[in-house]
């Protein structure tokens, strides 16, 4: 069952709609601040295992010449992810392509695991913002691996020293706007779904459309916007470099 059918039914319980955030499964003081540990940061390491288990299911007793389909499905996953790089980034940045394999499998899994009655990490502003952050640091390294120090702040004067606060922000927004695009996607869909659930379970039994609409929001949307979020994050460390 889907977070989104969970939703449903506790609303139905109650004939009320409400959505919250991530619960906050413990809570603790350090250093005068109080630190939570929330369902966000629980599913994600339940994300890593998956992954992990992913990896070690794919990639071992590989030979030369692949004679499993458990070999053949790695290299079909290897050759996408290869040709996504090459087709958007360009050869010379195939140093990038465990990063981005990587970050379209993590995505793609926290969207998904919604499916299972879990709740998307992907719709915890503070999980796609991270993303969008380490996006931005790979922006900066290289913008500033390409055109050394004196090319890293010539790019904010570009194409004239004016447009410097312009830049300024441009570059702040771009994290900012990958953020809350996942993170607003992710949510939206939830709520949508859970008002179709809400709604028809109280004139009808929800079989067929709520169905679709799961198909729909848990399914095709999650995919979606991790390919969109990795596609974005190809471009914008791609833009950066300084001729």
């Amino acid at each position: 069952m889907s977070t989104v059918m969970l939703m449903a039914a506790e609303a139905a319980a109650e004939n009320t709609f409400t959505v919250n955030g991530p619960l906050i499964v413990a809570s603790w003081e350090m250093f005068g601040m109080t630190w939570n540990l929330t369902e966000s940061v629980i599913v994600q390491w339940i994300v890593m295992l998956i992954i992990l288990a992913i990896c070690l299911i794919l990639g071992t007793g590989l030979k030369v010449v692949p004679t499993t389909r458990r070999q053949a499905l790695a290299e079909t996953l290897v050759n996408f992810v290869n040709d996504m790089v090459d087709g958007s980034m360009g050869t010379k940045y195939r140093a990038y392509r465990s990063y981005i394999g990587i970050l379209i499998v993590y995505v793609v899994l926290c969207n998904l695991i919604s499916l299972v009655g879990l709740r998307a990490p992907t719709a915890d502003v503070s999980v796609t913002g991270t993303l969008a952050i380490i996006t931005f640091f790979m922006t900066q390294y290289n913008r500033a691996k390409t055109g050394g120090v004196k090319g890293y702040f010539k790019a904010f004067l570009d194409p004239l020293p004016f447009m410097l606060p312009s830049n300024i922000i441009g570059e702040i927004s771009n994290p900012v706007s990958m953020a809350l695009r996942l993170f607003g996607n992710m949510v939206a869909g939830m709520v949508i779904g859970g008002l179709i659930y809400f709604a028809l379970g109280n004139v009808m039994p929800p079989v067929f459309i709520p169905a679709v609409a799961s198909l729909y929001f848990d399914i095709f949307s999650g995919v979606i916007q991790a390919y969109i979020f990795t596609m974005l994050t190809m471009s914008y460390i791609t833009n950066a470099e300084c001729e």
